[in-house]
């Protein structure tokens, strides 16, 4: 063996022992830098927590869209309550003289013009459209003297109406409680009867007699309704036929749908009328189950028109939330440091503080009312508002705590990792 071979021979062992110095220095700095890492983890930790809060706090422009996030749901909560106040029917509720002039309108397009023909199921087409009132409205009786009257005014009627006198008394329910027993104020079920009783001049009502063992079964009666010749002083006649009424009301819509449409139109303007009410409007169905007298009493603490106003104001509370978080979003910068995730932090920060500001606001508005003594004031609680806060605070705050933990034990779980390390390979050739 050379001089020179020997030489390089006895340097590799040099060279690989250097190199396995090198790699234990740099294990040992690794190992103290992981151990002052797990000394200090509490510290880092919390530092990273501060950093998490610091790059989502609302800043600037997100202070903006906070703001206008609360004032659009407040604005909301003021106009709902302001349309759905409870009015006195008639004509000095707002409502229902704004719902009346659209329905002169809209159902003026319906008008041939033709002259009044009035007889048994049929109400003329003129009658539908140039009149607000409805015939289920009627809570009194046609009388011998009710009768001349409207014989003596009366010129739209091609039939005897003295064979319409009721042979019998009457007893469908009692004065304003006829919103309760007359299917036409149910806002589902008058969509059928109360289309077909404005088609065919009838009111039908429902009676839950009461059979042994104390079952209640709805028994539908239909009764024939007699107006004057301007269709005023609207009259209950004699007991008509249920079956003949839809009968009637299919044919007729066969041979003239545009009396059905134009029937479908002003039933559903005339609910829409009788919602804010002192009586109110029962819930769907509630007639076909419970007596007039327990429908009348379980509406006034629960009403359709409370359902309606729960659902558009839960819907519009969606629709600003979703109006405010799209827009925001759309203000994402991709240039920037902060990930989308940590951005939609924010966006959910923003939709989350303003509900609960403007949910927060009104149930202060509405207790303080109630302590002062007025008692209606709960009709202005914003329960759809509520509901959608409700929902927001534990789908927003979960996004939140599952970002945040990735963002925190993420950024520490780097710090444990560190960098590769660039450890060198011995060799021995």
């Amino acid at each position: 063996m050379s001089l020179e071979e020997l030489k390089r021979k006895r340097a590799i062992p040099k060279r690989n022992s250097d190199i396995t110095l090198h790699n234990m220095k740099l294990i040992a700095e690794e190992s103290n830098r992981v151990a002052d890492v797990a000394h200090n983890s509490e510290k880092i930790l919390a530092d990273l927590d501060k950093e998490f809060e610091s790059q989502t706090g609302l800043k600037g422009n997100d202070i903006k869209f906070l703001f206008a996030a609360i004032g659009l749901q407040m604005a909301r909560i003021v106009i709902l309550n302001e349309l759905t106040k409870t009015e006195t029917a008639g004509s000095q509720n707002r409502n229902e003289t704004k719902l009346h002039r659209f329905q002169e309108e809209l159902l003026g397009k319906f008008n041939t013009g033709l002259g009044i023909q009035e007889r048994p199921y049929y109400a003329s087409i003129e009658h539908i459209v140039t009149r607000a009132g409805v015939p289920y409205d009627a809570t009194a009786p046609l009388t011998e003297e009710t009768l001349q009257t409207i014989l003596a005014k009366n010129e739209a009627w091609n039939f005897n109406l003295e064979k319409l006198l009721p042979t019998t008394k009457l007893e469908l329910f009692k004065g304003a409680n006829h919103r309760f027993a007359t299917l036409g104020h149910d806002p589902i079920v008058g969509l059928i009867f109360g289309t077909g009783n404005i088609m065919t001049n009838t009111i039908t009502c429902v009676k839950t007699p009461v059979l042994a063992g104390g079952i209640g079964v709805p028994v539908l009666t239909t009764n024939h309704v007699v107006f004057t010749s301007d269709f005023k002083d609207p009259r209950i006649a004699t007991y008509a036929s249920t079956t003949a009424m839809l009968k009637n009301v299919i044919e007729r819509t066969i041979d003239q749908p545009s009396a059905f449409v134009a029937s479908l139109i002003k039933q559903i303007i005339h609910i829409g009328t009788d919602l804010y009410t002192p009586c109110g409007i029962q819930i769907p169905g509630a007639n076909l189950i419970l007596s007039n007298s327990e429908v009348e009493k379980i509406t006034q603490y629960i009403s359709a028109g409370d359902v309606i106003k729960v659902g558009v104001s839960a819907k519009l509370a969606e629709l600003i939330n979703f109006l405010i978080s799209s827009l925001h979003m759309l203000m994402y910068d991709e240039t920037s440091c902060m990930s989308r995730n940590l951005y939609t932090v924010k966006t959910r920060k923003i939709i989350l503080y303003s509900n609960l500001i403007a949910s927060g606001s009104n149930v202060i508005w509405v207790a303080g009312n109630m302590a002062a003594g007025n008692s209606k004031a709960i009709k202005q609680l914003d329960i759809g508002g509520l509901i959608i806060t409700a929902k927001r605070l534990v789908s927003d705050v979960e996004f939140i705590r599952q970002v945040k933990e990735e963002f925190v034990f993420g950024g520490f779980d780097k710090l444990i990792q560190g960098k590769e390390l660039a450890l060198e390979e011995t060799i021995w050739d």
